[in-house]
């Protein structure tokens, strides 16, 4: 039962039709409780939201402006925050459905119903909607502490490997922008970015005389440091990433051809996650200074590339690769604090 002393739900009618408007208003007048303001098509009632605020919008699909679906995204993408009420005249349970999957919180069919029915399902969805929201909220901030402790993991192992220092970070920025230039959504691009700042995670098991050692190091020592992809996905295999991270760490030196380790995975049993980001890895590792050896430029680094396109490099990321450091150089490789975000 409503709360005599609270507000009004403040409820914006978005309807054509003056008698089937008139009806709703006369019907939650006598439930009492209700703030309503009637406009007949949707660019009204949008320039309307954008100086006043509404807790519900009830949400005709026949305006003159606008038809079907199209109206739902409308209103949705105008007021994301608002909850949306569809009220149709077509008793069919797929159009109901079909609001719901576009983020609205319930449907009414006009005419079916009295004042109660109207008021209870705009008051559950305006309740819906709070939470949701609030859940929202806290996704995001669960979401930033996480990306914040991927951050320093990170910091912490590039402190035991000086000669790489910033090599995560630089392979992220890159992975990114490859990403970005094959059309990857925000998710992918936020997954990708994750994985690839902490993709030799492993390497924490190696000791840091093998990574910092001038020279051609012992089979033996090698073998160690081919162990940090299993290594670094068993560390965050108990982690609930919205993403494969696990996967990108673990395949992100494996190759098209099977050539690759640890598992020895051939084309599409590498993730697209990780294809990249084997691509990005290699491009840094070449055009850097590493201790056995100074820099050998981004020209050797994309001739590696190019080279192996095919057989050992997805060629869509090659391509894509090469497109992006064709437009932007050694600045790809810019620190996160220079960057825009990207999703």
């Amino acid at each position: 039962m409503r709360d005599p002393s609270s507000p009004p739900t403040r409820v914006l009618i978005v309807e054509d039709n003056a008698g089937d408007a008139r009806l709703v208003q006369v019907l939650l007048a006598e439930v009492g409780g209700f703030d309503l303001t009637w406009k007949q098509d949707l660019h009204e009632a949008i320039a309307w939201l954008t100086d006043h605020r509404f807790d519900a919008v009830l949400l005709d699909l026949s305006l003159p402006d606008s038809q079907g679906v199209h109206t739902i995204d409308a209103m949705r993408a105008a007021a994301p925050d608002l909850a949306v009420v569809v009220c149709t005249g077509l008793n069919d349970e797929a159009v109901g459905v079909a609001a719901v999957k576009r983020g609205c919180q319930d449907y009414l069919v006009k005419g079916q119903g009295d004042g109660q029915m109207i008021g209870r399902t705009i008051t559950y969805a305006v309740e819906r909607k709070a939470i949701e929201c609030e859940r929202a909220q806290s996704t995001e901030r669960m979401k930033r502490v996480m990306l914040q402790t991927v951050r320093a993991v990170s910091l912490t192992l590039e402190m035991r490997d000086p000669y790489t220092a910033g090599h995560q970070r630089r392979v992220a920025q890159l992975a990114v922008a490859i990403g970005e230039r094959m059309g990857l959504d925000a998710n992918m691009l936020e997954g990708l970015h994750t994985g690839a700042l902490i993709h030799d995670l492993g390497k924490i098991n190696v000791p840091s005389d093998f990574l910092s050692r001038p020279g051609k190091l012992s089979e033996a020592a090698f073998a160690v440091i081919k162990s940090h992809p299993e290594v670094g996905a068993e560390i965050v295999g108990e982690i609930d990433f919205p993403w494969p991270v696990a996967d990108m760490i673990r395949q992100h030196h494996e190759r098209l051809d099977g050539t690759g380790y640890p598992l020895g995975l051939k084309g599409s049993q590498i993730t697209l996650e990780a294809r990249i980001l084997g691509v990005a890895d290699v491009v840094e590792a070449i055009s850097s200074h590493r201790p056995y050896r100074p820099s050998l430029g981004i020209e050797a680094a994309l001739k590696e590339i190019q080279d192996k396109a095919g057989t050992q490099y997805d060629p869509a990321v090659v391509e894509a690769c090469l497109r992006v450091i064709h437009d932007n150089g050694n600045a790809v490789f810019r620190d996160d604090a220079d960057l825009p975000h990207v999703y």
